[in-house]
C-alpha cells in the first residue's frame, strides 16, 4: 500500500527545506492537497482498487512539485524568457527522478513511469500519442482533478486586486481562443490578447473534462455561473461574449451529466 499521510509531510517538508519567499508558495500546497483529494474522489467514483486510488492522490501530491522550482526563479528576478519556457511539468518529473526523490514519496518502484508520466502531461494542451490505457487513466484523473480546482481558484484565489478586475472588465477576448470555445476545444492560452482571455480559458475547461464525476461537481458548485459573473465586462461585445459562453458551457456540461449516466 502507499503511505499518502508520509508522502503528504514529505512534500511539506521538501517546501519548507526550499525557502521560497515568493507569496504563491503556500497557495500552491493548499492547491495540491485539494487537488490530491480531488484525484482520490474520482478514482473512488470510477471503482477503482485501492491501491490504484491511493496512487491517484500520490499523482495529486505530486503533479505541482515543480511549481516550487518556478517559484524560485521568479524570486531570483532572471531573465522573463526563461520564466515564461519554463515547464513545471517537466520540472517536476526530474526534481522526482534527481537523487531518486521519488522513493521519499512511495517505496516500491512498479508505478515509477506512471507517476512520471502524469506528472510530466498534467499541464498540457494535449496528451502524448501512443499512452498505455493505465498512463492515460492516471493522466485524464490528474488533469480533471487539476482543471477542476482551479475553476475554484477562480472564484475563490485569483484577481483580487482591483488592478485585475479592471484589466479584465475592460478587456477584449480572442478570436482564436473563441473559435477554439465555440468547437468545443480547451482554449488555448497560447492566443491570449487580454486578461479577460484567462474567464474563457478557465471556462474552457469543461471541454477537456473526461469523466462524469468531474461534470457533477463543476455543475453542484455552480462554477461556470460563478466565474464568469464575478465581473462586469464593460465593453457590449465582451458582455455579449460572455452570456453565449455561459450558456455553451452550462448547456455541455449538462449534456454530459445526462449523457455519462
Amino acid at each position: 500500500m502507499i503511505e499518502i499521510e508520509k508522502a503528504k509531510q514529505e512534500l511539506k517538508t521538501y517546501v519548507k527545506e526550499q525557502n521560497i519567499q515568493n507569496p504563491r508558495a503556500p497557495k500552491k500546497l493548499e492547491h495540491i492537497m485539494r487537488v490530491a483529494r480531488i484525484s482520490k474522489e474520482i478514482a473512488t467514483e470510477l471503482k477503482l482498487t485501492q491501491e490504484q486510488i491511493q496512487l491517484a492522490e500520490l499523482i495529486g501530491l505530486l503533479h505541482d512539485i515543480g511549481r516550487f522550482k518556478q517559484y524560485q526563479i521568479f524570486d531570483k528576478n532572471v531573465n522573463l524568457d526563461i520564466v515564461k519556457k519554463f515547464n513545471h511539468g517537466e520540472a517536476g518529473v526530474e526534481i522526482l527522478k534527481k537523487d531518486n526523490n521519488i522513493r521519499k514519496y512511495i517505496l516500491k518502484s512498479e508505478y515509477d513511469d506512471v507517476i512520471y508520466t502524469a506528472v510530466y502531461e498534467h499541464n498540457r494542451y494535449e496528451l502524448s500519442k501512443g499512452l498505455t490505457k493505465e498512463k492515460e487513466l492516471f493522466c485524464k484523473i490528474i488533469k480533471d482533478a487539476d482543471k477542476i480546482d482551479l475553476m475554484y481558484e477562480a472564484i475563490a484565489v485569483y484577481w483580487q486586486k482591483p488592478e485585475d478586475i479592471r484589466e479584465i472588465e475592460n478587456g477584449t477576448l480572442s478570436e482564436k481562443m473563441l473559435q477554439d470555445f465555440y468547437q468545443h476545444k480547451l482554449a488555448d492560452n497560447r492566443n491570449k490578447v487580454s486578461r479577460t482571455d484567462e474567464i474563457l480559458r478557465f471556462t474552457s475547461f469543461v471541454f477537456d473534462m473526461n469523466f462524469l464525476y468531474s461534470f457533477q461537481v463543476v455543475k453542484q458548485n455552480n462554477y461556470i455561473n460563478q466565474i464568469i459573473d464575478r465581473f462586469h465586462y464593460q465593453l457590449s461585445e465582451t458582455k455579449e461574449e460572455m452570456v453565449k459562453i455561459k450558456k455553451m458551457a452550462n448547456e455541455y456540461i449538462d449534456e454530459k451529466v445526462k449523457d455519462k449516466k
